[in-house]
C-alpha cells in the first residue's frame, strides 16, 4: 500500500513540475519575442479605436518605401488617448517579418523633420473649406 502511495505522489510531483515549466515558458515568451526586434524606425499614430472594453492604437510606418499598417491594444491608458493621434513614436520591428512590431507610444519623438523624412514620410498639402471666411485654407499633413 505504501508503494502505491509513493507512485501517486511522484506522478503528482512530476505533473506539477511540468506544469510550472510550461507556465514559465509561456509567460516569458512575449518579453523574448519583443527583444528579438532589431529594426527601428518611426511610426505615425493615425487613430484610436474601441476594442473590447479597451482602446486600440492604429499606426503605420515605412520600410523600404513599403507602408506597414499595424495596431496595438493600449488597455486603460491613463491619459487622454486622443492626444496620441498625429504624433510620431519609435517603432521596433522584426527584420524578417515587419508585421511583427511594437510601438513605444509613451515616448513621443521630437519633430525632427530630417529624421521623419528619412523614415519614409512626406508632407502633403490639402485644402479645407472654411465656412466663416468662405475660402479654402491650405494645410499640411504627414503621409
Amino acid at each position: 500500500m505504501q508503494n502505491k502511495k509513493d507512485k501517486w505522489s511522484l506522478i503528482i510531483f512530476v505533473a506539477c513540475m511540468v506544469g510550472s515549466v510550461i507556465f514559465l515558458i509561456s509567460t516569458s515568451q512575449p518579453d523574448d519575442f519583443s527583444k528579438s526586434f532589431k529594426g527601428e524606425t518611426i511610426g505615425l499614430v493615425t487613430r484610436i479605436e474601441n476594442c473590447n472594453r479597451s482602446k486600440c492604437l492604429r499606426y503605420y510606418f515605412y520600410i523600404e518605401d513599403k507602408r506597414i499598417l499595424s495596431g496595438m491594444r493600449i488597455g486603460n491608458y491613463q491619459e487622454n488617448p486622443d492626444d496620441l493621434v498625429n504624433k510620431f513614436f519609435k517603432v521596433k520591428y522584426n527584420l524578417n517579418k515587419p508585421e511583427e512590431n511594437e510601438i513605444f507610444f509613451r515616448e513621443e519623438l521630437e519633430s525632427d523633420y530630417l529624421m521623419i523624412v528619412k523614415s519614409g514620410f512626406t508632407k502633403t498639402k490639402y485644402y479645407e473649406y472654411d465656412d466663416k471666411s468662405t475660402k479654402y485654407l491650405e494645410k499640411l499633413k504627414w503621409k
